[in-house]
């Protein structure tokens, strides 16, 4: 999928919280490794904050 590196997750909290930002994410049907890299992965690499697994 392209761009599966270029996007970062963001829930514009206090005015939509993070569950809230959440609960359609199945919509787009993305795969679990777009679905991982878009919700923590892509943010890992960028700020260079290594594996936490």
């Amino acid at each position: 999928m392209r761009g599966r590196r270029k996007v970062l997750f963001g829930s514009n909290y206090p005015m939509i919280t993070p569950s809230r930002a959440l609960e359609h994410l199945s919509e787009p049907g993305l795969d679990e490794e777009t679905t991982e890299l878009f919700l923590s992965g892509n943010a890992r690499r960028v700020f260079r904050l290594g594996d936490h697994s």
